[in-house]
């Protein structure tokens, strides 16, 4: 497989669990911690970490240092990069 065809696989394959796209979903909004996270996605902290592990793995979600506390928020360039393709199949299919 290619580069890009992992990278998407990898994408997609973390964003199968609900939780983790609500986790993507509430980072949209803008970075959050993991406390934030926990308040607003309605998850358990347990489950928040174990299923932002994965996305930070995927490299879907990224860690920043801010102050004394750690922000999380969703990588774009890897979002857009990945929707190029879901709009490049999506316009073949346009014209079918």
């Amino acid at each position: 497989m290619k580069t890009h065809e992992i990278q998407i696989a990898t994408f997609l394959e973390s964003l199968k669990a609900p939780q983790c796209r609500r986790i993507v979903e509430v980072l949209a909004d803008g970075p959050k911690t993991e406390t934030d996270l926990v308040r607003k996605t309605k998850l358990s902290k347990k489950s928040v970490e174990l299923h932002l592990d994965l996305l930070l793995a995927a490299k879907v979600v990224v860690k920043r240092k801010s102050g004394a506390s750690t922000k999380l928020s969703v990588n774009k360039k890897l979002f857009l990069e990945n929707s190029d393709w879901f709009q490049t199949v999506r316009s073949i299919l346009g014209t079918k």
